[in-house]
């Protein structure tokens, strides 16, 4: 499961281009399906930049890195993998906005956990042998993965962390972070539109 989860990491940027070329082929959106799929796509682009703001550049790797520290700011506070869930709403919003059909999406939703969860899996290694007994102490704290679900106790080492670092969310990097998440789901709503007739001359 690791060394899958690795492999998985390292090419999680290219595995959805084979659905995202599907995608525009078969796009056939309405105008409910636009303001259902955007909605979608804003609620996971606001949860990312949240999240990156509190987890900074780590977060645009190839090659794994742990950061220096464990992240317990922001969103982390809620859940552990909020950067995760960003994903999966702003790429399911996609599919919801193409209106490719039921079958796409509940596959597309299925494919989606079936990379993040050997993703996750490896990534708690790391952080765990890099950490030690503070991930341990977050894990027991942070109990949710993707949705946020009844907190432990925070341990005293956790606390004593925060109140050394007082972390704050730097808005600023994380913008200029996501400068590129956001060009790419800019064009691919244009093609969505285009493949849609929406871009048509004189269309309805």
């Amino acid at each position: 499961m690791n060394k899958l989860g690795e492999i998985l990491f390292k090419y999680r940027d290219y595995t959805p281009i084979p659905f995202v070329v599907a995608m525009v082929i078969w796009a056939d959106a309405s105008t409910n399906s636009l303001c259902l799929g955007g909605a979608m796509m804003l609620f996971g682009e606001a949860v990312r930049f949240w999240g990156v703001a509190y987890i900074g550049g780590v977060s645009r790797t190839r090659s794994y890195s742990t950061g220096q520290k464990v992240v317990t700011g922001g969103p982390f506070r809620i859940l552990r993998n909020p950067l995760y869930l960003g994903n999966f709403f702003l790429s399911c919003g996609s599919v919801v906005a193409a209106n490719v059909g039921d079958w796409f999406t509940l596959l597309f939703m299925v494919v989606f956990f079936a990379q993040y969860y050997p993703i996750i899996w490896w990534e708690e290694a790391n952080l765990t042998k890099v950490f030690g007994q503070a991930y341990l102490d977050y894990q027991a704290w942070v109990r949710g993965r993707f949705l946020p679900l009844m907190y432990g106790q925070k341990s005293p080492l956790l606390e004593e962390q925060e109140l050394k670092e007082a972390v704050q969310g730097e808005y600023a990097k994380a913008f200029k972070s996501e400068n590129k998440t956001l060009v790419a789901a800019g064009i691919l709503l244009l093609l969505i539109l285009w493949r849609s007739g929406f871009l048509t001359l004189g269309a309805a």
